[in-house]
């Protein structure tokens, strides 16, 4: 019994539209545990995003924040992060004006490092931590457990306009991974409006 030329055709129009759903039921099935290869980003997420508390004023309430924990004692290599943190909001282009560089200290800044870092880039927002602010980072980062380098130590934060952490980096992080990320939310966060 050979199929006709009209029944080969009508099998193949069925096959065409109920092929892909029949193949988006089986994965979605329980036979199938289907996952993505990988995730796009390069930084570490924040699952739920955990809301921080931080005063923002009007002008700076509808920007994403990169939010950078200063170390203590803040030297040299401190300085050098906020430098490269610098060229990464320049980089973000016509992006910069929904950006915010937040830096932060865990205790009280002495006046010669406040002045040191506004010379790296008067645009920072330096402020000092509080207890509350310093344990939500510090749970952010204990539940983010050891990273896939073995590296446990996150000192930076993308926060979205709501103040959510989004995202979070070690802090051997590679600052072209941070401005990837960035450009990625800022692009689509553009779109949505």
């Amino acid at each position: 019994m050979s199929l006709s030329r009209q029944q080969f055709t009508l099998i193949g129009i069925f096959a065409l539209f109920f092929g892909p759903l029949i193949l988006v039921m089986l994965m979605r099935s329980s036979w199938w545990q289907y996952q993505p290869s990988g995730m796009k980003n390069l930084g570490l997420l924040v699952q739920p995003p955990q809301q921080i508390t931080l005063e923002r004023t009007a002008e700076t309430s509808d920007k994403w924040l990169i939010l950078y924990v200063l170390d203590e004692p803040c030297e040299q290599g401190c300085v050098e992060k906020t430098a490269a943190l610098r060229q990464v909001h320049r980089a973000a282009g016509r992006h910069a004006d929904h950006l915010e560089v937040v830096l932060l200290s865990q205790a009280s800044m002495t006046p010669e490092l406040r002045s040191n870092l506004e010379a790296v880039y008067p645009a920072f927002n330096i402020m000092d931590g509080s207890k509350t602010l310093n344990a939500t980072l510090l749970d952010i980062n204990t539940s983010l457990g050891e990273t896939p380098s073995g590296l446990t130590d996150i000192n930076t934060f993308i926060l979205d306009p709501m103040s959510n952490v989004v995202l979070a980096y070690p802090a051997e992080a590679n600052p072209g991974d941070l401005l990837k990320d960035l450009k990625r939310l800022l692009k689509w966060s553009d779109q949505e409006k």
